[in-house]
């Protein structure tokens, strides 16, 4: 059965156990915890991602971090962003636990080339660009880090794991992108990995396309060189 609470309530329907296991039969864990699966790739190819809600008072008891993702995937397409293709939203029975079912976006994160040492200086110029853009567009993602950037075989970027932003109707104001960088440095190890010139590359390509003022531009290169320290 399909629930509908209104026209701009994404329409969700009821997974019993019994089509959850026989769902999830064959499919491989791609991340997990204590309290059981979160995300499963299926024998279709396409990922079941789960939402469990922690605190009895919480805001995803009323609009679900699945929605929300779903909410984000649809607003980013729009704004010619790529990331993954929401197929249908699921919530279970005697609790507030909730899924969506996506089409998975092809290529590999960032973090995945930087393992493999692939990714190079005008790669990292064109990941500087893309940041920017997002930042024109006015998205504030608040997970912004190289695990949720993927690198498409076109070698175009997209993002990934997108419950947590908000997208506003204008630019990002300089404090806001001081604030998003932050996220990307609570990971120094990735920077550091990327190296000091890629580093630099990131910062003078998102610089040339960010339209910034002369005190934002030299606030957040402030707080750039600042984010990791690199040896030698």
């Amino acid at each position: 059965m399909i629930v509908c609470l209104g026209k701009w309530i994404r329409p969700s329907a009821l997974l019993s156990v019994e089509a959850l296991n026989s769902m999830l039969s064959g499919g491989e864990v791609l991340e997990q915890d204590e309290r059981g699966y979160k995300v499963v790739r299926l024998q279709t190819g396409d990922i079941l991602k789960i939402f469990r809600v922690r605190h009895k008072i919480s805001g995803a008891r009323i609009y679900s971090h699945a929605r929300r993702f779903m909410r984000n995937a649809e607003r980013l397409q729009k704004l010619g962003v790529s990331t993954m293709v929401c197929k249908q939203l699921y919530h279970f029975n005697n609790s507030s636990d909730t899924a969506v079912l996506y089409s998975p976006l092809v290529g590999y994160t960032v973090k995945k080339l930087l393992d493999g040492h692939l990714l190079n200086q005008e790669m990292a110029m064109a990941l500087g660009v893309y940041i920017a853009r997002l930042h024109q567009l006015g998205i504030h993602f608040r997970s912004l880090h190289m695990g949720n950037i993927v690198v498409m075989p076109d070698g175009q970027y997209g993002l990934i794991d997108i419950s947590d932003m908000s997208i506003y109707p204008w630019p990002l104001f300089c404090n806001t992108r001081v604030r998003n960088f932050r996220h990307l440095s609570r990971y120094p190890e990735d920077i550091k990995r990327l190296g000091k010139l890629s580093w630099e590359s990131l910062q003078e390509g998102y610089f040339s396309a960010a339209q910034l003022g002369n005190a934002c531009e030299s606030k957040l290169r402030s707080e750039l060189t600042a984010a990791v320290a690199f040896d030698g």
